[in-house]
């Protein structure tokens, strides 16, 4: 099963936001790891509550911080973040309705996990430079 762990590659130069990353894909990893593993529904249930509220807070610190350090992509991170609460959602009605089958194992890792860390190192580090032209002026 694949599993994902932070690296300086994802480093968004705000120190909360990489220890919220580090958390989220900590969860993600112990989602999958549950999921495949056929722990029971409430275990899995639980992550995935915790998941999508952490994910949820996270999200909104992310999009105030590109604010502030006025990055030029905070618009596109916002959709992107919005079209992963789309995907999130689904993912929970579909476990909902059937349970942990493996066709949603597969589409968890395909859709989250795999979101997670392009997402991470495609936009979110494009905070860094923004990051340190405040510090610098």
């Amino acid at each position: 099963m694949p599993t994902i762990n932070w690296d300086p590659s994802m480093t968004t130069g705000v120190e909360s936001l990489d220890n919220q990353h580090k958390q989220l894909i900590a969860w993600l990893n112990d989602l999958l790891g549950a999921m495949s593993r056929g722990r029971g529904r409430a275990e899995v249930s639980s992550l995935l509550d915790k998941l999508g509220g952490y994910a949820m807070m996270h999200f909104d610190n992310e999009e105030d911080c590109m604010t502030r350090y006025k990055c030029p992509i905070a618009a596109q991170n916002a959709a992107a973040h919005k079209d992963f609460v789309v995907t999130f959602t689904a993912l929970r009605e579909e476990f909902d309705r059937t349970g942990a089958t493996a066709h949603l194992v597969v589409r968890v890792e395909s859709e989250l996990l795999r979101w997670l860390t392009s997402h991470i190192k495609r936009t979110d580090t494009q905070l860094a430079p923004c990051v340190k032209n405040i510090v610098v002026q």
